[in-house]
């Protein structure tokens, strides 16, 4: 089933196809997403995107982006996607979903134990490049980098997968308008 709503950039075709993203309680990181969404009518653009469309805001930053920036094995990631994956996002300034409410949970407690976060049901807006990758290829010692790499990009799963979806593109937010940042 579709629907179509009205965000800041104009109406959208959304369909029913729930996601899940995470959202930092941290007060300058909540501050900003309720702030954007609510400029976007609901509709979150990737920072990827945003430079996409406006080169001259290439030095935007995600929080992803600020602290994994210069990580070694990001960029060897990053590497292999550029040159035989192009057709996928890149995982830097994108943003990151789950296709399973279990996962989102799942993330809180693995990733993030000792950060406050909220979880919020959205939709990928048509038009936005997805990836869906499996996190378990992430956990590599160094000499695993090449083949996991190449699995990862691949979109192969491993026998108890932990699978993201990163886009690149905007995300939406169907309960924006109830959004509390008090």
């Amino acid at each position: 089933m579709t629907a179509v709503v009205e965000t800041y950039w104009g109406p959208k075709v959304i369909d029913d196809a729930t996601y899940w993203h995470l959202v930092s309680t941290e007060y300058l990181c909540l501050t900003i997403f309720y702030n954007n969404v609510r400029v976007g009518k609901g509709e979150l653009p990737s920072v990827s995107a945003e430079i996409e469309a406006e080169p001259h805001t290439h030095n935007m930053q995600t929080p992803y982006s600020i602290t994994h920036d210069d990580d070694e094995k990001e960029k060897f990631f990053e590497d292999i996607r550029s040159k035989r994956f192009q057709h996928c996002p890149s995982r830097l300034k994108a943003l990151y979903v789950f296709d399973d409410y279990s996962l989102a949970q799942r993330a809180l407690v693995e990733w993030y134990p000792n950060e406050k976060k909220i979880v919020y049901e959205c939709r990928i807006l048509p038009g936005s490049l997805t990836h869906k990758a499996d996190t378990v290829w992430l956990n590599a010692s160094r000499d695993q980098w090449v083949v996991n790499a190449m699995r990862y990009w691949e979109g192969a799963m491993t026998e108890m997968p932990f699978p993201e979806v990163i886009v690149h593109g905007a995300i939406y937010f169907p309960e924006w308008e109830s959004f509390n940042d008090t």
